[in-house]
């Protein structure tokens, strides 16, 4: 039995209706984006009741982020599947892009998500030789997972005619901004072995919500804005697209997100913090 079902057809809530929708559009990434909505949850509730703390904050802290963040990264992937040709969906190619995102997402969840539980750090953990290999495991499935945004990306351009040209620009480079920007930060974070640049080396005290450090330089904050762009342009380019000037305005936006992503970035590595 799958782990997430299609609500009853009877059902007229708008939330229903997003499920059905979402999982009409590719089954496989919204049941596994669905499925870690539903894993924060207990994540959430651990952070409040287990005492535990790595640099900081609690062991589960990191656990919930990447639950949230693999939620929204999925299921924005499954929502623009249809913007393909059913035809297409069902072919190799696109099912093959489908897999080597959960593939990789499950492992990297699962894996901070085991190292919350034994209260041991995932990430920039690299004590024993196993600890070591794994970070890098992990650091490979990550880039895989981002790259499957501009693989996107590629089948929308090549099959997709029908949407709002505005809407589709907006789509397209969503997408590759979300590898380009979100990723390079991220392979960058990798390569130092910490997010911290000058500062106090701990999330305490950090940015509420995100945990970004106040007193030095941090560079999740670019990671952050770059992962997102598949989520802010693609809703800009609905919003804008029947407007004449709307693709203008969507290249436009785009500019200002690589720009503003590139500010920050620069900005951590001179050591200041974002507020």
């Amino acid at each position: 039995m799958s782990l997430i079902t299609l609500p009853s057809e009877k059902s007229d809530s708008l939330s229903s209706r997003i499920v059905r929708e979402l999982i009409g559009r590719q089954p496989l990434l919204a049941r596994t984006a669905l499925a870690m909505a539903l894993f924060a949850i207990p994540a959430a509730l651990l952070t409040l009741i287990d005492p535990r703390l790595i640099n900081g904050v609690s062991v589960w802290t990191k656990p919930f982020k990447f639950l949230v963040s693999t939620w929204l990264y999925l299921g924005t992937l499954a929502w623009l599947y249809g913007m393909l040709p059913e035809a297409v969906r069902r072919a190799r190619g696109a099912r093959w892009l489908a897999w080597t995102a959960v593939v990789t997402a499950v492992f990297e969840v699962a894996y901070i998500a085991l190292q919350g539980a034994l209260g041991e750090a995932s990430h920039f953990n690299t004590g024993t030789p196993f600890h070591a290999a794994m970070f890098s495991l992990m650091g490979l499935a990550a880039v895989v997972l981002a790259a499957c945004s501009p693989w996107l990306a590629v089948l929308i351009a090549r099959h997709n005619r029908d949407a709002a040209p505005v809407y589709r620009r907006a789509v397209i480079l969503g997408l590759w901004l979300t590898f380009v920007l979100g990723a390079v930060a991220g392979m960058y974070m990798g390569s130092r072995g910490a997010h911290w640049v000058g500062g106090t080396a701990s999330d305490m005290g950090g940015v509420p919500l995100f945990g970004w450090s106040r007193d030095g330089g941090d560079l999740r904050v670019a990671h952050f804005l770059g992962i997102h762009a598949m989520q802010i342009l693609p809703l800009l380019g609905w919003l804008l697209r029947d407007r004449v000037q709307g693709g203008a305005l969507v290249t436009m936006a785009a500019g200002v997100l690589g720009v503003a992503t590139i500010g920050v970035f620069v900005q951590a590595l001179l050591g200041q913090p974002l507020l």
